[in-house]
């Protein structure tokens, strides 16, 4: 068994449940009618709500507008719309979240979503008592270019704990890619939404539930 000095823990997929890309969508077009479109096209609204800044770069062609500024507003409206939700019953915690308190090691959350959301999630949860940091992307073209599966976001949490003796928790492949090119072992957590999912490298552990990791890495 490895004694791991912190564990890492993606939010969306793993604490919360996945926004539903209604909510996303929402505030695609609103984004898009802050900038005076009312009726964008589809594909646009679609590579907007899935954060696909290369095909959402036509934009400037097209509509003559800054991708910078448009992806500003996006963001803004995705954070509040996904607050919003939240608030209504939207994005509820998975029951095994109460398995943080017997995963040993201190503990943190990094995140591809919104920081302003994934922090707004841990204070409406009250998760503050479980993580030392909380770390979600900017809101700008620059903080979208260091999702994971860059390592960014995942480098500077591990810095702020002092070490790499650590357990990247996610549920997707960007999960199981980030934290093997940051050199630590990784946990993907097949949620239903996962159960066929194929992975490009093998992850130190591959369980269904936070209970199960905790049981893992409590043996």
């Amino acid at each position: 068994m490895t004694t791991y000095e912190a564990v890492v823990f993606d939010n969306d997929g793993v604490l919360v449940e996945l926004t539903d890309m209604t909510v996303l969508r929402r505030a695609a077009r609103a984004a898009f009618a802050d900038h005076g479109i009312s009726d964008p096209p589809d594909e646009f609204v679609e590579h907007a709500a899935n954060g696909d800044l290369d095909s959402l770069a036509g934009i400037e062609a097209d509509f003559d507008l800054s991708l910078a500024a448009y992806w500003a507003s996006r963001e803004r409206q995705a954070i509040d719309l996904q607050c919003s939700a939240i608030e209504n019953g939207g994005k509820p915690l998975y029951d095994d979240v109460r398995a943080l308190a017997d995963i040993p090691g201190r503990k943190a959350v990094v995140s591809n979503n919104q920081h302003d959301t994934v922090q707004f999630i841990v204070d409406h949860y009250g998760l503050g008592e479980h993580f030392e940091h909380v770390v979600g992307r900017e809101p700008t073209l620059e903080g979208a270019s260091k999702r994971k599966p860059e390592t960014d976001y995942l480098d500077s949490v591990l810095h702020g704990l002092d070490t790499r003796k650590a357990l990247y928790v996610g549920d997707s492949p960007k999960d199981v890619e980030v934290a093997h090119r940051a050199g630590i072992d990784s946990a993907f957590l097949r949620r239903d939404h996962r159960t066929e999912t194929v992975l490009d490298h093998d992850p130190t552990y591959d369980v269904e539930t936070l209970r199960a990791l905790a049981d893992a890495l409590g043996d």
